[in-house]
């Protein structure tokens, strides 16, 4: 009996680790996610107001960054919307 239950200590030993290593690597992942899209908004911030032209920016994050032409037109639109109220 002894050797069964040391056996399943260690297996739920190895099991606990397993999901506390998952938690900790999509923590990891999700902050590396936001700082992506904060790398992506700062630079579509500085472009508008540069005044380089929609395509082009689309072009260059796109580029850059790899990511979807919609969801770039969307910081570009929201960016826009920012620089002319103020």
């Amino acid at each position: 009996m002894a050797p069964y239950i040391r056996d399943s200590l260690s297996e739920f030993g190895k099991e606990l680790l397993g999901r506390i290593r998952e938690t900790s690597n999509a923590r990891l992942e999700e902050a590396a996610f936001e700082e992506r899209v904060i790398g992506i908004e700062k630079a579509t911030a500085a472009l508008v107001e540069a005044t380089v032209e929609d395509e082009k920016i689309i072009y260059l994050l796109q580029k850059y960054w790899i990511y979807a032409s919609a969801r770039l037109r969307n910081f570009c639109s929201k960016k826009d919307t920012l620089k002319r109220s103020n």
